[in-house]
């Protein structure tokens, strides 16, 4: 079963009802009920993810309570600042289907996206608010962050 598409404006109520909710199971009854869909529990955590809808129990910290990163592991994340601001590029250890690698980008003016490399090379990016493109110039920071994680960190991916 394919997921169902959603509206920017559904996406913002199911949004909005995410932060209001406690359990991806509440957010499933709520979005199957609103909408006369009939999304799994697994289907309703790809959308959480593809969305980065965050749940009433699962608050996220601020950047002013977040520690900076002091991991030697390449698969951590690999920070670009020329001067513009910060691009960071995390890779996720659980690949997700249908992709070889994917992960999370930081672009300098703190929107985030979610990323991922099909087995074909094709990469593909989302970014958590509707509408959002990042500049030329964090665009070419990410995929030289990238480049750079995929080679230091996963070798024998074939890419």
């Amino acid at each position: 079963m394919s997921q169902p598409s959603f509206t920017p404006e559904q996406i913002e109520q199911i949004r909005t009802q995410a932060l209001k909710t406690r359990s991806v199971g509440e957010l499933q009854t709520y979005i199957n009920s609103t909408f006369g869909t009939r999304l799994t529990y697994l289907e309703t955590r790809f959308l959480m993810d593809d969305f980065a809808l965050e749940l009433a129990a699962e608050p996220k910290p601020s950047a002013l309570e977040q520690k900076p990163q002091t991991s030697n592991d390449p698969l951590e994340d690999d920070v670009i600042d020329e001067g513009g601001g910060t691009v960071r590029v995390s890779v996720d250890p659980v690949t997700r289907p249908g992709k070889v690698v994917n992960g999370t980008v930081t672009f300098s003016d703190g929107k985030t996206a979610t990323w991922g490399l099909d087995a074909l090379g094709r990469l593909s990016l989302s970014p958590t608010q509707i509408g959002y493109r990042p500049s030329q110039e964090d665009m070419i920071q990410f995929q030289e962050a990238l480049q750079e994680q995929l080679a230091n960190g996963r070798r024998g991916l074939g890419l």
